[in-house]
């Protein structure tokens, strides 16, 4: 059957419009080396896809070009960086896709992708690392990402009422520290002090309330309705209900729900996934209705809901229901972990499926696994409710924005750790909780069911410490887990970033935000935290140590939880002085060295060391050295230098693994 329906193709079109010019635009700026790391995984996305999309039409040569434009941007992302001729071709093809839709000049395209398949065959030979950026402020020195990068070149329509209320709720706040300012002067001339106290603190809460409302108003303006989001899915459902011969009726809810442009762009492809399952799997034919006592008609609904942290977006149908036992039977025959009586966590492994034969639209078992990783993008979490014979209901949580996210706070010594509250489903004292031993550990009875449980130092590499006194049972892809912490400190909204490539790859982690003097609150995987306390307890004895040397807390306290969780011991120093007492100690296994330091810089540092013959592993990273500067570090006797812009994923981890003889790894 022809599935180029004028609805089908006039939404492929406009998909294929949008996806190829970010495409061509990410190809400009890899060659101007004006590229944002954190656009890249965007860029494969779109690729990707363009060639299912296209493949499903039957647009063959457009999928043929996708699949090479989508091979290419994942080799950028692990770290290849084409030849100036290649990301012209890239360019070119983006450009050609739209043309060849409409029928022009098919072969122009079918030579383009001629040039991208010699690239291919000989990429191994260019595996240079990525442009040097200027370090931007907030980044810890090029370590995190800020997930704005993704949006440059972008536009968004903005209320002209909104823009005013926030420019004078901007002006209001000039006038509130100027406010603050004349109290100080006050203060100082000896006013009276208890007065004094009190309008400060009045004016503090002023201030912070203002502040407050500023952030809420701008975040606001980049903000567009879940009707624009799905505008196209009607159309959709109607042509998948005709291609697959169901009587559908479709309900759209929530529809003036406010939404991130950037949410907006993250679920498109999860809730054409989500939609297929609904029509393919789960509504029955009208004849099958019929006779199991239902309306012929089938109902699928997609709805938003608001909630105080977040937003709920669902699809849910009144079809057969999962067949939970041909569930398990598949789980089974391919070996996967199976906790019942929750069996949804099997449906999110890549590949999984209970049909027999692919079609054009289901049975790769890509879909669900697809929706989830696009989800854990944004630390949300995914979850699935079905009855046999009464359908199911899939819902995505996810932030309000991409930008603030709502964490839970924990501590752990002089540390933060944050977990997105998405995910938390409760929390308590531990001395409330029914514990109890198992063969593979502890267990917390939770809503009737012994759910695992694990410490949060032992999941992040350090010693449990004595003073855990809280608990916070926590949904992952793998099931609910509880999680033991030393304190819950505070609920925050904080603007979380990406790590770098260079710690990209930590599976503990998601991200960082940064909360104010020199402190940074590293987000953690819930999923991570769901494998670790499924699997017996870690030994933490006899990892390899590892010296941190960096002027920065902020960068210090990331590196720590970076490598802590990929199985080292971390000590720390914030200068040349404390580095070289540190190393008297002996017992380090490698050195981690920033470049620029205050009084000795990094180079100076390691020809102390040699000079004093100290032989371990010397790693530099550096974000702001010439190339001069570069070649002086190698002389001076580093073992390996990484650009803190290297896009080589998690090469920081892999590098001192071998170094230290852990692996065969390449460093590059």
């Amino acid at each position: 059957m022809d599935l180029n329906t004028p609805e089908l193709t006039r939404i492929f079109r406009d998909e294929l419009e949008e996806r190829s010019r970010r495409l061509v635009l990410g190809a400009r700026e890899l060659a101007d080396k004006t590229l944002g790391t954190s656009s890249i995984p965007d860029l494969v996305r779109d690729a990707h896809t363009i060639r299912g999309s296209a493949g499903l039409l039957g647009h063959d040569a457009i999928r043929e070009a996708g699949t090479r434009l989508e091979t290419l941007w994942k080799m950028v992302a692990g770290g290849y960086v084409p030849e100036s001729g290649v990301i012209v071709a890239m360019e070119a093809t983006a450009g050609r896709l739209v043309p060849t839709l409409d029928g022009q000049d098919q072969e122009a395209l079918v030579e383009l992708v001629g040039k991208l398949d010699s690239t291919l065959e000989h990429s191994e030979e260019s595996m240079d690392i990525a442009p040097r950026r200027h370090p931007d402020e907030g980044n810890l020195g090029g370590l995190l990402e800020s997930v704005s990068e993704s949006l440059l070149g972008g536009a968004t329509r903005v209320d002209t009422g909104d823009l005013y209320k926030l420019i004078n709720r901007i002006v209001e706040v000039a006038l509130d520290a100027e406010a603050l300012a004349d109290l100080s002067l006050v203060s100082i001339e000896g006013a009276d002090q208890e007065l004094f106290r009190r309008s400060w603190r009045s004016q503090l809460e002023r201030l912070s309330s203002s502040v407050g409302d500023i952030q809420d108003q701008a975040v606001s303006l980049a903000n567009v309705s879940f009707f624009d989001a799905v505008a196209s899915v009607p159309q959709f459902v109607r042509y998948l209900a005709r291609r697959m011969g169901k009587d559908i009726r479709f309900q759209l809810a929530g529809s003036d729900v406010q939404l991130d442009r950037q949410i907006v762009d993250l679920i498109r492809e999860p809730l054409r996934h989500l939609l297929v399952n609904a029509v393919d799997h789960g509504i029955e034919p009208p004849d099958v209705r019929v006779a199991a006592g239902k309306a012929a008609t089938a109902t699928v609904v997609i709805g938003a809901t608001a909630t105080d942290d977040g937003v709920e977006i669902y699809v849910s149908d009144d079809g057969a229901g999962i067949d939970w036992d041909r569930v398990a039977e598949v789980g089974h025959e391919r070996g996967l972990p199976m906790i019942p009586p929750d069996l949804s966590p099997l449906l999110f492994h890549p590949g999984f499926s209970t049909v027999d034969a692919i079609t054009d639209f289901s049975g790769s078992g890509e879909g669900l696994s697809e929706a989830l990783l696009a989800v854990e993008r944004v630390n949300g979490a995914i979850h699935i409710e079905s009855a046999k014979g009464k359908g199911t209901v899939v819902t995505m949580t996810l932030p309000l924005s991409m930008v603030l996210q709502n964490v839970v706070v924990v501590a752990l010594g002089d540390q933060f750790w944050g977990l997105p509250e998405a995910a938390v489903e409760a929390s308590m004292p531990l001395s409330k909780a029914e514990l109890s031993t198992t063969s593979s550990g502890r267990a917390v009875r939770f809503r009737s069911s012994a759910i695992p449980c694990v410490s949060l130092s032992l999941a992040v590499g350090a010693p449990e410490p004595e003073d855990e006194a809280e608990l916070l049972v926590v949904s992952t892809r793998s099931g609910m887990v509880a999680v033991t912490v030393s304190e819950i400190v505070d609920r925050r909204r904080v603007a979380v970033k990406n790590l770098g490539p260079i710690l990209d790859g930590a599976g503990h982690i998601t991200g960082a935000a940064l909360l104010g003097g020199g402190q940074v609150l590293v987000v953690l995987d819930p999923s991570f935290l769901g494998a670790i306390a499924r699997q017996r307890p870690r030994l933490v004895e006899g990892k390899p140590r590892v010296l941190v040397v960096d002027d920065s807390a902020g960068v210090r306290q990331l590196l720590s939880a970076t490598l802590n969780g990929a199985g080292f011991e971390v000590e720390v120093a914030s200068g040349a002085r404390e580095a070289v007492v540190a190393m008297a100690s002996d017992g380090f296994a490698a050195m981690v060295v920033d470049y620029s330091m205050p009084r000795s810089n990094g180079v100076e540092l390691v020809r102390t060391m040699r000079a004093s013959d100290i032989k371990v592993p010397i790693v530099m990273v550096s974000g702001v050295a010439t190339e001069e500067e570069k070649k002086a570090a190698w002389a001076a006797g580093v073992d390996a230098y990484l650009d803190k812009f290297d896009l080589r994923q998690g090469v920081l981890t892999r590098t001192l693994r071998q170094l230290i003889g852990l692996d065969d790894a390449d460093t590059g």
